[in-house]
Formats: C-alpha cells, structure tokens, sequence
C-alpha cells in the first residue's frame, strides 16, 4: 500500500491518524474534496479527491497549486469561491453531492442531467443557484 484516501469529516481526527500511521509512510489523500483539502493538507495530505474538478477543473488545478507551495491564503481564497457549490453538493446529508455536479456539467452542456439516475434531482432553487455560480466563475 503506498496511499492512504482519509473520508472521516473529522480534521483532528485524520491529523491524529496520519501522526500515528507516519506521515512519511503514506500518501495521504483528502478524501472529502475541497472543503476538507486545506486543513488535511496541514496535518500532511498530499492530495485530494474533487467532484469540481469534473465541472472546473482549472479551480481544482488552482487550489492543489496553491496548498503545493503552502500558500494558505491563496488555497482559502479557492476555498471561499467554490463554498457556495460545496454547500449545495453538501445538502440534505449529501444526498445532492452526484445531482449538484450532473447540473453543472448539464448547465454547461457537457453532458445530460440523466447520465447515471442520482439519489436527488436538484430542486428549481439549487439549479438555479448552480446558474448563478457558474456565472461567477465565468463559465457561463
């Protein structure tokens, strides 16, 4: 085994395994995307695991550059812009996690919402806040 994906929303937690697994022995991955990525990577994460990265992987690209060269208030600023989605794909006990990014990819025309049938079909209010964070990250 060379690496290790962590998916316990718990940052003390994982920090306390990657201590008592050794850092060193391990790749550890942020198993838990973006939101969790900064504060995995301070307890030692090398990498994360991304739904975004589907939808815009340049603002993926730019929060993994930024925690590379340990510049937490670049990788926070990413973190700000994409809380909003994160937050929808969060909702109702992550029952929207696949809708939320099958809208986006839709919205965009990258694909149709009917793909692969999700848990939830995002309701008019969530698609449309997935059309307004598109447009402010210029992608539509």
């Amino acid at each position: 085994m060379v690496g290790i994906k962590y998916a316990v929303p718990d940052p003390v937690r994982f920090a306390g395994t990657v201590a008592d697994a050794g850092a060193d022995r391990f790749t550890w991955i942020a198993g838990l995307a973006e939101p969790y990525a900064p504060s995995a990577w301070s307890a030692g994460a090398r990498g994360f695991t991304s739904g975004l990265a589907n939808v815009a992987p340049e603002i993926s690209l730019r929060m993994l550059a930024a925690l590379r060269a340990n510049d937490f208030p670049a990788a926070m600023k990413v973190w700000d812009l994409i809380r909003p989605f994160e937050q929808l794909r969060a909702a109702s006990e992550n029952a929207n996690n696949v809708s939320i990014v099958k809208e986006a990819l839709a919205q965009l025309g990258l694909c149709r919402r009917d793909v692969r049938a999700p848990s939830t079909v995002p309701s008019p209010e969530d698609a449309a806040a997935v059309t307004d964070i598109l447009k402010r990250w210029a992608l539509r």
